[in-house]
């Protein structure tokens, strides 16, 4: 074999392993979200069953809770987190989108308990 032919055998480009951290972290991700919405139901039901919460429908007293604008902050942010974890192939940016995602959804998920409190 000439030096030749041994040159053009080598590629320049780098072999990579596959991505199994990704996959991991995607369904990770997949996961947190599609809990999201039963953990979202059971919260509900349990803020409706406290004594103060009729008072607050019904007659709009002891009515205090988090503002509305902290709801839709927090589901933009686990929107947004989900979709970098999705869309990017840094895998510390995955990470953080990870935890991002998964601590807003947690952050909703509190609003939704301190409801009516």
């Amino acid at each position: 074999m000439s030096h030749q032919t041994r040159a053009r055998a080598a590629s320049p480009v780098p072999i990579t392993p596959p991505d199994v951290e990704g996959a991991r972290l995607r369904r990770r991700s997949r996961i947190g979200a599609g809990l999201l919405l039963p953990a979202s139901l059971l919260a509900g039901l349990l803020v409706l069953s406290r004594e103060n919460t009729a008072s607050c429908l019904a007659h709009g007293t002891d009515c205090d809770g988090a503002p509305g604008f902290l709801y839709a902050a927090s589901l933009v942010i686990a929107l947004a987190a989900f979709v970098t974890l999705r869309r990017t192939s840094r895998p510390g940016v995955r990470r953080v989108a990870l935890r991002t995602q998964l601590g807003a959804e947690g952050f909703f998920l509190f609003l939704l308990l301190i409801a009516f409190a």
